[in-house]
């Protein structure tokens, strides 16, 4: 196999594999899939057999007497790390699809997401989290959740092991008290720990580093496993030396925090209909108290939050649909198409057409 460098890695994550490809014209068809097992199930029953796709990539040749078989996942509730991690090794590496999007999923080992370039929505036990370059989510087993990318979005998951997780922690983490409590914390039996964020304001030294583990991943030379898991050690380094790095975690959240996200989420889910009053009786508080949280914890009004929401849609369907504006702002409820352009503008600095022309 030809020696790959980080730079070669990269222009690989750029373009399309045959399997994402399908993927691609499999999510834009007419189907339902609430449940990830569903999907999937269609997938290998469908799409994975009649087309001889290799479901997950390896790095080195199948045996050759099953070489010619294709790979595929069945039974999936828990997604393993006998699936995702090839036997001998402490973790893997790979590219997320953007299509399926936002079906919800778990799996048996610990998944550090990396966003590399463009943008998406993540969903961890029912709390949703906008996620944009440079952001790195550790998620731990057993945690429900689901990711959604924009189409040309380079995310990528490094699946650990949490024998080696446990194994390791002391020594890689123990850079960052809030890393090392995170680490040990979500190691305990029915643990409440379900996420930990870091935001690297798109550092390139981590970019490297990320390439550099994929590399070796895929190369596999002499010592690549050890190589690995020194990368990987030097890229946590690197994120806590990084000034700019933000870190959040589940068990920082404060109670008008963790109601801030649930309403949030609530218009994000019904954005086209939703009041103070709706809010108030789906989170059984008060209006007066609904009202302080918003502005407690982001220094919005509830209006202004509920307008940023809707925009934010508005936005998507000028970018992904043909609909008409007055289609769109019906959509999102908006009086008039006049309306949105008027709150559009006055948010954006540019019109409704003006953008959708720039972004298209």
């Amino acid at each position: 196999m030809e020696h790959l460098d980080s730079k070669q890695v990269y222009r690989i994550l750029q373009n399309l594999s045959n399997l994402e490809i399908s993927y691609l014209e499999y999510s834009n068809m007419p189907k339902n899939f609430v449940e990830y097992k569903t999907y999937i199930d269609y997938f290998n029953n469908y799409v994975i057999k009649s087309r001889n796709l290799i479901r997950f990539y390896f790095p080195y040749p199948l045996d050759a007497k099953t070489s010619d078989i294709p790979q595929y996942i069945s039974e999936l509730g828990t997604i393993t790390d006998l699936l995702n991690i090839m036997p001998g090794h402490d973790f893997s590496i790979a590219k997320q699809f953007n299509f399926p999007n936002g079906l919800c999923h778990n799996c048996n080992y610990y998944t550090l997401i990396y966003v590399m370039e463009g943008c998406g929505h993540l969903n961890i036990n029912e709390i949703s989290f906008d996620i944009k370059e440079g952001d790195f989510y550790f998620i731990p087993p057993f945690i429900n959740y689901a990711l959604t990318t924009q189409p040309e979005s380079i995310c990528l998951c490094i699946n650990l092991r949490r024998s080696f997780i446990a194994a390791e922690h002391k020594f890689i983490f123990q850079y960052d008290s809030r890393l090392s409590n995170f680490i040990a914390q979500s190691l305990e039996p029915d643990t409440s720990m379900s996420w930990l964020a870091l935001h690297t304001d798109n550092n390139s030294i981590l970019r490297d580093f990320v390439l550099q583990i994929f590399a070796e991943y895929i190369n596999q030379e002499s010592f690549s496993n050890g190589a690995m898991k020194n990368y990987l050690s030097l890229m946590f380094i690197a994120i806590m030396r990084n000034t700019n790095t933000k870190v959040e975690s589940s068990a920082y959240l404060s109670h008008s925090e963790k109601c801030y996200q649930q309403i949030s989420e609530y218009i994000k889910q019904n954005y086209q209909t939703a009041t103070l009053t709706s809010v108030s009786e789906q989170m059984h508080f008060s209006k007066q108290y609904i009202c302080r949280i918003i502005k407690n914890v982001s220094g919005k009004t509830f209006n202004s939050l509920l307008m940023e929401i809707r925009l934010s849609i508005v936005c998507q369907y000028l970018t992904d649909s043909n609909l008409t504006l007055g289609s769109i702002a019906e959509l999102c409820g908006f009086s008039a198409a006049s309306h949105l352009s008027k709150v559009f503008k006055e948010c954006y600095g540019v019109t409704p057409t003006a953008y959708r022309r720039k972004n298209t």
